[in-house]
């Protein structure tokens, strides 16, 4: 059995809105993209939310440019753990020339993922 709804709390009001069917099917859209139940739940969540969300949509060059970035800090975090492998599994392990190559090629990528960010949220901005 449902739990009883107090009097103040209770669902008795209506309003009555009449929209083009354009309008009608945007909002049943949103519906449906915010895996929300109900239009009614829908409008109260709009109408009555304290902070509302703001829906960024982005280019697929932007979606390629990270993606690209990810796959690239993935390799640098792979270099950096087998580096630091190495240190921590030989105490009298030096660092070698192909160590610091790999350092380098770390902060380069590390400096070319940084720079894209920055025009990206200048995009944004």
């Amino acid at each position: 059995m449902r739990p009883r709804i107090g009097e103040k709390d209770k669902l008795s009001e209506h309003i009555i809105l009449r929209l083009t069917k354009s309008e009608k099917a945007e909002i049943l859209n949103r519906v449906k993209e915010e895996k929300l139940l109900s239009v009614a739940d829908y409008v109260r969540s709009r109408l009555f939310k304290k902070r509302l969300s703001k829906r960024i949509t982005v280019s697929e060059e932007y979606v390629r440019t990270f993606r690209t970035m990810d796959y690239n800090l993935t390799k640098i975090g792979i270099n950096l753990n087998q580096i630091a492998h190495k240190l921590n599994s030989y105490n009298t392990y030096i660092l070698t020339e192909e160590d610091k190559d790999a350092f380098r090629d770390c902060h380069g990528q590390l400096n070319e993922c940084f720079s894209i960010l920055g025009k990206f949220l200048l995009k944004i901005r």
